[in-house]
């Protein structure tokens, strides 16, 4: 049997538009400022999970030990510990701003999780793509079905600029439910044509405004065909079937190496149980207390660990609107390590990347964020030691993760082009494919 532990960050069921509205969180997003839903499983055999929890306990009380105040109120409290106990106050530049009591504790548990071959699942999911997706899949349907333009493509440029560029009026449109597919299209078209025009002469832009004009091009084409796109039933809602897609692909990877598997699925608080009902779970337990389960301590160590990595990433790479021909790098702190911290990344990488299979680490049809986040972790880890790592300046390593993340991104979009050909050609439309849950949902 194994046991399977979820917990999750940057929950949201609902979507608003902020108020007032702020150019770069053009949703209102909670506290945690989440751009993306994070969600961390960990696999542990039932045989082992006696020792984890017990080694477990031991790293926890090593801690603590070093910070008697925090021991002292959670104990008044009746609380365990939490991610957002280590890191709410020394996280300000990422791992980077990590103290030695908190590196030590990731670096202990990471080590117990590895010892033990404890699988791990990690997937993101852009909420901008749900609300995009929500609002114009017909659209992206149509233009697969009976079109030349690649549906795969257009959603990913919609969704990233909903989410970078759009405008107030085209982000109220989007969450209107009285508001027409064909009327959304027509403000897209135009707040694109707008920006386009704006930034003629900015070399910085000179291939996002070619690609703009190609998704113009889509949307007139569809627009002047007379065919009326059908209204669903909306909802804007969080959709969880993009969950269950991400649980599904991991569990039937390790069926087809041969895995024969009984799993037991334990959700922390908050996370809807039916939504696992139609996968093949020996048992799904839902609304747990994460103080009764040491699996989901574990496992909100490193989804708030990671959903606050890349939030931070997110952030602090979205270009200025008042100086839109300037790129915008990662500062230089985020790449000035420790021993320890640099150690520690690569730990990271070892734990969340560093996996046989294929679908270990998941995103979205809008992956930004994933491949940001997984760049950032495979380059720094790429160096074999911290002195090789040193031997760089500190300014050159900005340049050269966000290389390597326009590169990975390149290689996303050529994946998607691959696969969404595959699915055509097997089921005939993207659609089709998505009904047989043989493609992930747009």
């Amino acid at each position: 049997m194994k046991l399977l532990f979820m917990d999750e960050k940057g929950p949201q069921n609902s979507f608003k538009i902020s108020s007032p509205f702020n150019k770069t969180d053009k949703l209102s997003y909670a506290n945690d400022n989440m751009h993306s839903y994070v969600a961390n499983v960990i696999q542990i055999d039932e045989f082992d999970y006696i020792h984890i929890k017990r080694k477990y306990q031991e790293i926890v009380e090593e801690y603590l030990f070093n910070r008697p105040q925090l021991r002292e109120s959670l104990a008044k409290k009746g609380k365990e510990l939490k991610g957002l106990d280590l890191l709410k106050s020394n996280f300000e530049y990422g791992i980077a701003s990590m103290k030695k009591n908190e590196v030590k504790f990731y670096m202990d548990l990471l080590d117990l999780l590895l010892e033990y071959n404890v699988e791990n699942l990690l997937f993101m999911i852009s909420k901008m793509s749900i609300i995009t997706s929500y609002r114009l899949i017909n659209f992206f349907y149509f233009l697969d079905s009976k079109t030349v333009f690649s549906a795969f493509i257009v959603k990913y440029v919609v969704t990233k600029y909903a989410e970078v560029e759009a405008s107030e009026e085209v982000i109220k449109a989007l969450l209107d439910k009285s508001m027409s597919t064909k009327n959304i299209l027509e403000l897209i078209r135009n707040d694109m044509t707008t920006i386009s025009r704006k930034n003629l002469g900015n070399a910085r832009m000179s291939r996002q405004i070619g690609i703009y004009n190609q998704v113009i091009m889509a949307i007139n084409l569809v627009l002047n065909c007379g065919t009326e796109l059908t209204e669903d039933n909306l909802s804007l809602s969080f959709d969880w079937s993009k969950v269950k897609w991400a649980f599904d692909l991991w569990m039937t990877e390790q069926r087809f190496t041969g895995t024969e598997n009984q799993w037991w699925l334990f959700l922390d608080e908050g996370i809807p149980q039916d939504i696992f009902n139609s996968l093949d779970f020996y048992r799904v337990d839902g609304d747990c207390n994460s103080r009764d389960y040491i699996g989901l301590q574990i496992t909100d160590m490193i989804v708030v660990l990671i959903g606050k990595l890349v939030s931070q990433l997110n952030l602090k790479t979205k270009y200025d609107f008042d100086k839109p021909d300037q790129r915008v790098l990662l500062c230089d702190d985020y790449y000035n390590f420790s021993e320890e911290q640099f150690n520690f990344i690569k730990k990271i990488q070892q734990f969340i990347l560093a996996r046989k299979g294929q679908y270990h680490f998941i995103n979205d049809a809008y992956f930004d964020d994933s491949v940001l986040l997984e760049t950032y972790i495979r380059y720094i880890s790429s160096y074999d030691t911290f002195e090789n790592y040193n031997k760089v300046e500190v300014k050159r390593h900005s340049e050269l993760h966000m290389a390597d993340f326009i590169r990975n991104s390149d290689m996303k979009f050529r994946e998607g082009i691959r696969t969404e050909a595959l699915a055509k050609k097997f089921y005939g439309t993207i659609k089709a494919a998505v009904e047989a849950e043989m493609f992930r949902p747009l």
